[in-house]
This record gives C-alpha cells, structure tokens and sequence, in this order.
C-alpha cells in the first residue's frame, strides 16, 4: 500500500537510511513482498474482485469531471 501510495502521488524523490538487507537482519520480511511484485509466490495474497456497480458509478463520475487533478 505505501509503495502505491507514493507512485499514485507522482512522488518522485524517496530517501531512506536503512537497507533491504538491515530490513531482513530484523526480521523483516520485505523478500515476501519482492517476489510477490515479480509475480512469484502469489500464495501469499489473496485478491478477491467483487463486482459493484455503484462503485464503478463513482469512477465514471470522476472521468466525466472537468477540473479533476490527476496526480
């Protein structure tokens, strides 16, 4: 969720101190999340689409928008 926030957010610029490597030495699973973006082991998700279309309705307006900001 934080690594789409950012790329929907157009941020271009990210700084970071700590490693992949300082991550996984305590204990952090990032590996997980790696391999699961490469398309390995989708075990580890479960994506369930349920179809809505007052959901859709929502889109379509904000398509139909004339002064929306895309960022």
């Amino acid at each position: 969720m934080c690594l789409s926030a950012i790329i929907w957010s157009n941020i271009k610029d990210i700084y970071y101190a700590n490693t992949k490597k300082d991550a996984d030495d305590i204990g952090f699973r990032d590996d997980m999340i790696y391999e699961y973006i490469k398309g390995n082991n989708k075990s580890i998700l479960n994506l369930h689409h349920i179809k809505n279309e007052e959901a859709l309705k929502v889109f379509k307006k904000f398509k139909e928008l004339e002064d929306k900001n895309i960022y």
